[in-house]
């Protein structure tokens, strides 16, 4: 049995068939480069969950809480947009920063991770918070469950959203 010789169509000639197909090849690989994830090392997971989580608790911590929100619009992306306990939709980075509290706040929140994500230059942080103290001073027992997405600007990392929810009552039984 002969086999037929397969012919190259008409409009391309052996000495171009090298480079129409680097070009196929090269076509191929731009469009499915996006979509290619690269792994990171379990050092550089390590590395940005730290930086990030650092960041976070420091959101929390008495000095920054009396300056109104100052650190938050701080570390805040340009395009931030985030919906809070309280507020009745989302909102995005206000054009000025915010001014510092008139009163200290007697506020405590204590805030605990629970869960990190990271693919490229996105880093997913989960964690909750327990407040035992309002503003004003009255005793509370609440606890939030919130997600942080950051992003790396240069070698930054920058707040680009946040979600806050109120948890059902915890039975202290």
């Amino acid at each position: 049995m002969k086999l037929a010789r397969a012919r190259l169509p008409e409009c391309i000639s052996s000495r171009a068939l090298p480079r129409v197909l680097f070009s196929c090849f090269a076509l191929a690989f731009a469009v499915a480069l996006p979509s290619i994830s690269f792994a990171q090392s379990a050092e550089e997971i390590a590395k940005a969950r730290d930086e990030v989580w650092a960041k976070e608790k420091t959101i929390y911590t008495y000095e920054q809480r009396n300056l109104g929100g100052d650190y938050y619009y701080k570390i805040s992306a340009e395009g931030y947009l985030g919906w809070v306990y309280g507020t009745p939709k989302p909102f995005h980075k206000p054009k000025a920063p915010p001014t510092p509290l008139t009163t200290p706040t007697k506020e405590v929140i204590t805030p605990e991770f629970t869960d990190f994500s990271l693919e490229g230059n996105t880093a997913i942080l989960y964690y909750t918070n327990h407040r035992t103290m309002l503003r004003d001073g009255t005793p509370v027992d609440q606890y939030f469950a919130n997600i942080h997405v950051f992003i790396r600007e240069e070698n930054d990392w920058k707040l680009l959203a946040s979600m806050s929810r109120l948890e059902p009552a915890k039975d202290n039984k």
